[in-house]
């Protein structure tokens, strides 16, 4: 299911693969072999850089990876595992790159967002996004805290709001990728910019003076978008719709705090979000 190589140059592939299954990402089997090959890339002192990538166009989830049980401290506690080692991955001081054959959606663009460089193929029928809304679902994997970090409030809200998924050259308008090349050569280029780097790379969330752009949850413009989001979800929804308002909260609650407590807070409201309902 992860196709795990060391080269030469000391560059860790991960290569997603599930044959036989629609989806390159999701379920829990593959997503615990998922996180424990990124736990040893990171650990290892022979690899010096990680590429990730997938052997199916479609880099994106099934949304199987948390299977509800009904137990929330257990929910909870798996939840913050995967926070955890997505976290050690962007924090571990090693490049990291992400290849995108195809399309990046709910868990695989999640798992991207936690890359310090996205290169994506030019495939215009290819999309981009986090639609857990869509299904009744919250981004579990830091999608609330990343993309808003990442593109600003603004730009993430109609993506986590609506669903709303990007075609390959819009997310590199809109600050989702680094790069778009020509089918086939996204791999190459995520190696040439690993080796390429020659020091220890962050986040910009983790770097000094970071700024989210667009504006703080404190700004006027900012503070002003929360209201109305807030009264046109309530109006949308009238109220029977928990998930659109835990994501609103999400980023408000979320980005008035440094990243760590952000994503301790979505796991929260991913739990309740699961044991509730839509």
């Amino acid at each position: 299911m992860i196709n795990y190589q060391l080269d030469d140059s000391g560059i860790a592939t991960l290569l997603c693969d599930l044959p036989g299954r629609s989806q390159n990402l999701g379920h829990a089997e593959h997503g615990a072999a998922l996180l424990a090959a990124i736990a040893a890339a990171t650990q290892d002192a022979a690899v010096k850089a990680i590429l990730l990538t997938s052997a199916d166009p479609n880099f994106a989830g099934d949304f199987e990876w948390l299977p509800c049980d009904g137990d929330a401290a257990e929910l909870f506690a798996r939840t913050m595992a995967r926070q955890r080692t997505l976290r050690q991955l962007e924090c571990c001081g090693k490049p990291v790159a992400c290849a995108l054959p195809g399309s990046a959606l709910g868990p695989g663009l999640e798992l991207a967002l936690a890359a310090h460089y996205r290169v994506a193929a030019d495939r215009p029928k290819a999309r981009l996004g986090l639609p857990e809304v869509r299904r009744g679902r919250l981004p579990g994997g830091g999608g609330t805290q990343r993309l808003a970090r990442l593109i600003g409030i603004q730009q993430a809200l109609p993506l986590l709001l609506e669903g709303e998924a990007l075609a390959p050259e819009t997310a590199l308008q809109r600050g989702l990728i680094h790069a778009l090349v020509p089918p086939g050569s996204e791999v190459p280029a995520a190696r040439a910019w690993l080796l390429a780097q020659t020091g220890p790379v962050q986040q910009p969330w983790d770097s000094k003076g970071y700024k989210i752009p667009g504006g703080a949850v404190s700004s006027p413009a900012v503070q002003q978008l929360f209201m109305l989001a807030n009264a046109m979800l309530r109006a949308k929804a009238l109220d029977n719709r928990l998930v659109p308002q835990h994501i609103l909260s999400c980023v408000y609650e979320g980005l008035i705090t440094d990243i760590d407590t952000g994503l301790k807070t979505e796991a929260r409201y991913v739990v309740h979000a699961l044991l509730a309902g839509p």
